[in-house]
C-alpha cells in the first residue's frame, strides 16, 4: 500500500513502526495535548482523554488532499493507582525505576480514530507488568542509555528495560504503545484501511508490526528477521490463508504430517523442520526441507548429509541453554565439539544455533536468548560464521529479536490455539 490512508497524530517511533510493519501507509503529523492529570482522573480516563484530544487535534488540522481520518494514541503507567508520568531528566528516570523495582504496575494504552465530523472509534487496553528487583547499578546503566527519558513510567520494554520484566499480563504491544489488532479492526471498519481476507491475515499483520518495532528498537531492520509460521497440527486451509496473506516460511515437527501438507501445497512454501530428527526419517526430510531447527548430535547430521544426495541441507545446532533434563539440545560446554563434528559433514550447511528456553517471564527468556547469542559469538569462525539464531516464540519473540534473533518461530499468535 503506497497511498496514505490516515494521519498518525503521534510522534512516537514505536507506534509508527508497529503500524508501518503491519503494512499500513500513513502521514505522521504529531498533535499535542495537555497531559496534566485532572482531579479525579485515573490512568484509564487520562489515557483515553489524551488519545481523543490528539486525534481531534489531528483531524482539525487535516488539509485538502489529506486522508479523512486521524489516529491518536497515548500510554499511561500507573503504580497502585498513581500515574507516574514521563521523566524529564535522568534523576527522575532513576527514581521512577527504583519505585517500580520488584513491583507490579499497570500500562494503559488508549487510541481514538476521528475525522472532522467527530470521533468514530476509540478504545483502550490494559497490561500488567511486574519487574523483578533491579539493582542500583542496573538502573544507572539503563538510564545512561537515554532510553527512559520522556517515556511513560521511565522505561521502554523493547530496550534494556525488557530484561527487568518478570511477568507480563496482557499484550506486549500495549506496553510498546499501541494495541495493534483493535486499531486495525477500527481502521477497517471506517474504511481507513482495506479489509483483511481472514483473521489469520490480520494476525499476520500484527506480528509483522511487532517484528518491525522490535527490530527497530534494537537498531535493526525487520527485513533481517525471518518469521517461521509454526504450522504443526494446523490445517492446510489455515496454512493457505497465511500464504494468501504473504507468509512463505512454515515450520513442521512431524515428518508424515509435513509430507502430507507438502503434497497438498505443492508450490509456494519454504519448509523448515523444528524439533528432534529421527535418523531413520532423515531421507524423508532431506529432499524438501530448507532448514532443520535443530540437531544435537553428529550422527543425525551425517544421516541428513547422506540422504541429501547431491543437495545441501541447512541445519542449526540446538543448544539446551538452561540445562533442562527433559529437553533436547547439546549442553553449552559441549557445543564446540558438536560444531567441529558437523562442520565437516558432506551435504550439510551448518548455518547457526537454535534454542527453546524454559517457560519463564520475558526478562528471564531474554537472558537465555542473550546466552545463545554469546555462544554464537564465541564459536563463530570466518569460514563458519553461524549467522542464524533461531529463538523466540509467540510469547517472547519481541525479546528474542532484541537479543539478536534472525528467525522467530510463531504459531499460536498467528493461527490461534493448536487443535488437539
Amino acid at each position: 500500500m503506497s497511498q496514505a490512508v490516515f494521519v498518525l497524530a503521534s510522534g512516537s517511533p514505536r507506534r509508527r513502526e508497529l503500524l508501518s510493519g503491519a503494512g499500513l501507509a500513513f502521514v505522521v503529523r504529531p498533535a499535542g495535548a495537555d497531559e496534566t492529570q485532572r482531579p479525579g482522573e485515573d490512568a484509564v480516563s487520562l489515557a483515553r482523554r489524551l488519545a481523543r484530544a490528539k486525534a481531534q487535534a489531528g483531524a482539525a488540522a487535516l488539509r485538502d488532499g489529506d486522508p479523512e481520518w486521524a489516529l491518536g494514541s497515548d500510554t499511561v503507567v500507573a503504580l497502585e493507582g498513581e500515574v507516574l508520568g514521563k521523566p524529564a531528566h535522568p534523576g527522575e528516570a532513576a527514581a521512577l525505576l527504583a519505585r517500580l523495582s520488584g513491583r507490579r504496575h499497570e500500562v494503559v494504552t488508549a487510541w481514538t480514530l476521528a475525522s472532522r465530523a467527530g470521533v468514530a472509534q476509540e478504545g483502550h487496553e490494559v497490561a500488567a507488568v511486574t519487574f523483578r528487583p533491579i539493582t542500583a547499578n542496573e538502573i544507572e546503566a539503563y538510564v545512561a542509555t537515554g532510553d527512559p527519558l520522556d517515556k511513560a513510567g521511565g522505561y521502554g520494554i523493547q530496550g534494556g528495560a525488557g530484561r527487568f520484566v518478570a511477568h507480563l499480563e496482557g499484550d506486549f504491544d500495549v506496553v510498546v504503545g499501541l494495541p495493534v489488532a483493535p486499531v486495525l479492526r477500527a481502521l477497517v471498519a471506517c474504511s481507513a484501511a482495506p479489509p483483511f481476507a481472514s483473521e489469520i491475515a490480520l494476525r499476520l499483520a500484527v506480528i509483522r508490526g511487532r517484528i518491525e518495532a522490535a527490530a527497530r528498537g534494537a537498531g535493526r531492520s525487520g527485513e533481517e528477521i525471518t518469521l517461521v509460521a509454526v504450522s504443526k497440527k494446523q490445517s492446510v486451509e489455515a496454512i493457505g490463508a497465511a500464504m494468501a496473506a504473504g507468509q512463505r516460511v512454515f515450520g513442521e515437527s512431524y515428518v508424515q504430517e509435513w509430507r502430507a501438507k507438502a503434497g497438498a501445497l505443492a508450490t509456494g512454501p519454504e519448509w523448515h523442520f523444528i524439533g528432534h530428527v529421527q535418523r531413520n526419517k532423515a531421507k524423508l526430510l532431506a529432499d524438501g526441507v530448507a532448514l532443520v531447527h535443530g540437531i544435537d548430535d553428529a550422527r543425525t547430521a551425517e544421516a541428513l548429509g547422506r540422504a541429501a544426495a547431491g543437495r545441501t541441507v541447512g541445519v542449526l545446532a540446538q543448544v539446551n541453554v538452561a540445562g533442562e533434563v527433559t529437553k533436547a539440545g547439546v549442553a553449552p560446554q559441549a557445543l564446540g565439539a558438536l560444531l567441529d563434528a558437523v562442520r565437516g559433514v558432506p551435504g550439510i550447511d551448518l548455518r547457526g544455533l537454535m534454542t527453546l528456553p524454559p517457560p519463564s517471564g520475558p526478562g528471564e527468556a531474554r537472558r537465555h536468548f542473550a546466552r545463545l547469542r554469546a555462544l554464537r559469538d564465541v564459536h563463530a569462525t570466518a569460514d563458519s560464521p553461524l549467522p542464524v539464531l533461531s529463538m523466540g516464540m509467540s510469547g517472547d519473540f519481541d525479546g528474542a529479536i532484541a537479543e539478536g534473533a534472525t528467525h522467530v518461530r510463531v504459531g499460536t499468535a498467528l493461527f490461534g490455539p493448536r487443535p488437539q
